[in-house]
């Protein structure tokens, strides 16, 4: 085990250098702030020095849909007929897998109204996505609102939830993060460790009580943020006790979903946590994965909205804003960019 310290102007910055140096690893020992700014004291394991990566990924975000060139798609485990040649939209939503009904409802338009007579691909699917499924961020809500990250396991809802707590933490308003996963053999050191970084208070309940004396006590202004533990989706009773704790604190649950999962596995874990009260959905994963086709289907199976998205490991990477056209460009994307220009229109 060795030490070493980072000095930067904010908690921010010097998160930021942390991640940027050693990854997850590093567990923060202490924190000092002065006049000069704050000092994070770090340990992590000695071991032998790792190779450079071979390559760098290309995040799907920095592609343009104007310079979309439609892929040849793979197998489609049991859909119906390819798209017709040169339907670049259809290809697109082929790509992702989507089920045929939810594909002919976006390649179609739905009640869209008068359309325009020629469009990019990315154009006409983000005014499909609008006509389809709403768009509702979290940064729109009211500190009075208790907000409680929920998912399966692995669903990246720990993360969600710093990255939220930073980012209303560094717009200046109050924070107070509350874990109910008692048995997570990581997330609540490093949810602690990085409440201390930010200087928000930070408290585990061991009962579901407590997490309602937490709600009733804070502070007027302060926004209380939930981490649940996860949750089966075949468990009717896990799903249950998230409902009740939902209500005990006047609350609402969000769904933490990561994108890249298979299509039915998708809609089947958003039926089963509507049934908790989630109406939201904050997509994760969705720097690393390409198929997004479980996302929508999940917000189509529970009438989710689609709130901001995670898209980095780190926590001092705030969540991404997510709306129809900015959606379209990361299934655009991840379809297939290329470096010629897409002179297809589409209508």
């Amino acid at each position: 085990m060795r030490m070493k310290a980072y000095t930067a102007a904010s908690a921010e910055e010097a998160l930021r250098q942390i991640q940027r140096e050693l990854g997850d690893d590093a567990l923060v020992v202490s924190t000092e702030t002065d006049g000069a700014g704050v000092r994070v004291v770090v340990a992590i394991e000695s071991g032998p020095e790792l190779p450079e990566p071979a390559f760098a990924p290309q995040l799907v975000a920095d592609a343009d849909d104007e310079d979309f060139v439609p892929p040849d798609i793979g197998p489609r485990f049991g859909r119906g007929a390819p798209p017709p040649e040169g339907d670049a939209l259809a290809k697109v939503l082929s790509f992702h897998a989507l089920p045929p009904m939810l594909a002919a409802r976006l390649e179609e338009g739905g009640r869209l109204g008068r359309r325009a007579p020629s469009d990019s691909v990315g154009t006409a699917l983000a005014r499909r996505l609008a006509g389809g499924f709403r768009f509702a961020p979290l940064a729109s809500r009211t500190a009075a609102t208790p907000i409680l990250m929920v998912g399966p396991h692995a669903s990246g809802k720990t993360l969600a939830l710093a990255k939220f707590a930073a980012q209303a933490a560094l717009e200046g308003t109050a924070v107070r993060i509350v874990s109910t996963d008692r048995n997570s053999a990581g997330g609540v050191p490093a949810l602690a460790a990085f409440a201390q970084i930010l200087g928000v208070p930070f408290d585990v309940a061991e009962r579901p009580e407590d997490v309602q004396r937490f709600a009733l006590g804070k502070l007027r202004g302060t926004l209380l943020l939930i981490d649940t533990a996860a949750a089966d989706p075949r468990e009717e009773a896990q799903i249950a006790a998230l409902a009740r704790l939902a209500v005990a604190v006047g609350g609402e649950p969000v769904l933490t979903l990561p994108a890249g999962l298979d299509v039915a596995e998708s809609a089947e874990i958003a039926e089963a946590f509507s049934r908790a009260g989630c109406t939201r959905i904050v997509p994760t994963r969705i720097d690393v994965a390409r198929r997004m086709g479980g996302l929508l289907a999940a917000a189509a199976a529970g009438t989710y909205a689609f709130a901001e998205a995670s898209a980095s490991a780190s926590p001092a990477d705030p969540l991404e804003p997510l709306d129809a056209e900015r959606f379209a460009r990361i299934l655009v994307a991840a379809a297939g960019p290329r470096a010629a220009r897409n002179t297809e229109a589409v209508s």
